[in-house]
């Protein structure tokens, strides 16, 4: 895998609960077939990968390129969903908070309330007044810079933070909270979750649940900055199961979204559970490339020697365009292609291999593949 910049789970929070694709049942009944092994699933799984790519391909997007270890954790996610058909892991939910500085203003005149609320705008402080301006609330970061606004302008004023005696309160309520290092969020067992989630918006605290779907893909792994899921249940087959998800707007927008990199899918079944076929797919942006990623075909390409790419048997221009759409990331060679494409047998693809397919094909070259010395006359 590349070398790619570490991005914080917490910083993708917000933009992952925007971004997720929300599930979809299909509750019509269908044929359930009696078993599936682990071969099949993972079979029915790559039908999926083909279809999406096909779908993208298309509209005129990039295929998605599948990942082995996206693909083992989408299983595990498809599992999952046995259990807790939603987006959020079974067992614990976790709360975001968004700490504030409540700030309340001794007796002022208007002229001095006015000078504030312009200062604080200057600073991109964010203030929300309530509606006599006599108080507001700000990021507690902004703590600091409010003060010497309020100091500055000679305003007499007290605050509390929000998030104060948060944890004893949770602590009385005996909901067997587990606080971060930062005490910036807490996970609570899922039992709890309705009346912490009331307790929470009692006490005027903003807080997000964790969209706990992505704690299943380790980021020093897989160093998304955009990541979303689709689930789907009720189907034995890739192509209803793909249908599905087509006739979800929703869904559908996830599978079409062109900042998408990668992909994992996985299928689970589970013969005595409500759905019995239970899938999944990961999305994710990736900015580079990773280990062992492929791009699954319905029919594999096997090349006829070296040169034939495409592997419809002849050596042409089609080929050309193939491994110079390949340099430029353009599209996915299999392993029996790479092995056409290095016409140098040096065991790596390059512009060099390019150079040499183009003089072959316009009869510079007699034989492909060639080596260095070949082409050094030695």
């Amino acid at each position: 895998m590349s070398k790619i910049k570490k991005i914080s789970f917490k910083a993708l929070s917000a933009v992952l609960s925007v971004i997720m694709a929300f599930s979809f049942i299909a509750y019509r009944p269908h044929r359930i077939t009696t078993a599936a092994d682990d071969k099949d699933l993972r079979a029915m799984a790559d039908e999926i990968i083909i279809m999406v790519n096909e779908a993208r391909t298309e509209a005129g997007l990039k295929p998605l390129k599948a990942v082995p270890y996206l693909n083992d954790k989408a299983r595990e996610r498809a599992r999952e969903t046995i259990f807790d058909f939603s987006h959020y892991r079974p067992g614990r939910r976790v709360y975001y908070l968004t700490a504030e500085s409540i700030f309340t203003l001794e007796s002022t005149d208007d002229e001095k309330t006015q000078n504030v609320y312009n200062e604080l705008v200057g600073r991109n402080c964010f203030a929300e007044w309530n509606e006599d301006m006599t108080s507001f609330r700000v990021d507690e970061r902004k703590t600091e810079a409010v003060e010497e606004v309020l100091i500055g302008e000679d305003v007499g004023y007290s605050y509390t933070v929000t998030t104060t005696g948060l944890d004893k309160l949770l602590a009385e309520k005996e909901y067997n909270v587990t606080w971060s290092e930062d005490n910036k969020s807490f996970s609570v067992d899922k039992k709890y979750e309705t009346a912490v989630t009331k307790l929470m918006k009692e006490t005027g605290i903003k807080f997000s649940v964790g969209d706990l779907f992505i704690t299943i893909i380790d980021s020093s792994l897989i160093p998304y900055t955009r990541a979303a899921e689709n689930i789907a249940a009720g189907f034995d087959n890739a192509q209803d199961t793909f249908n599905q998800w087509k006739n979800s707007p929703v869904h559908w927008k996830a599978i079409m979204n062109p900042d998408y990199t990668h992909i994992g899918v996985g299928v689970a079944h589970e013969k005595d559970s409500e759905f019995r076929y239970y899938w999944e797919q990961f999305f994710v942006t990736v900015d580079g490339e990773l280990n062992d990623q492929y791009i699954p075909e319905s029919q594999k390409t096997v090349p006829v020697g070296s040169g034939d790419i495409n592997g419809d048997s002849e050596i042409n221009s089609f080929d050309l365009i193939t491994i110079n759409r390949y340099l430029a990331k353009e599209t996915e060679l299999n392993d029996l292609q790479k092995e056409s494409a290095d016409l140098l047998k040096d065991g790596v693809i390059t512009s060099a291999d390019a150079v040499v397919l183009r003089k072959y094909i316009l009869g510079e070259y007699q034989e492909i593949p060639m080596t260095m010395d070949m082409l050094l006359g030695l």
